[in-house]
């Protein structure tokens, strides 16, 4: 078990340096989420091993707060993208604010 979890910290110190090194930033989110789920499956392997089930509760919010942030990130960052690009659509957004 303490080895798996030493094996863990190593990969997530090379996602770290590959964070840190990255040469786009599409290479820094993907090692930022691989940090994610990494620090996840190690507070699982530590729930397992204390027999202190909480710990999953605990993994579960973790994950999900990587989730949120990785979507808000990409938002951010590809922020263009998201505009409506159907014309038709605009139209129907444009009514209904009317409506409003």
């Amino acid at each position: 078990m303490l080895l798996i979890m030493i094996g863990f910290t190593i990969l997530i110190l090379l996602a770290l340096l590959k964070a840190v090194i990255g040469s786009t930033v599409i290479d820094r989110f993907i090692a930022v989420n691989a940090i994610t789920s990494k620090v996840s499956m190690i507070i699982l392997l530590l729930a397992f091993y204390t027999d202190q089930y909480g710990f999953i509760d605990a993994a579960f919010v973790f994950m999900l707060c990587g989730f949120i942030g990785g979507l808000w990130i990409i938002k951010v960052l590809t922020s263009s993208v998201w505009e409506f690009k159907m014309p038709k659509l605009k139209e129907l957004q444009d009514d209904r604010e009317d409506v409003s």
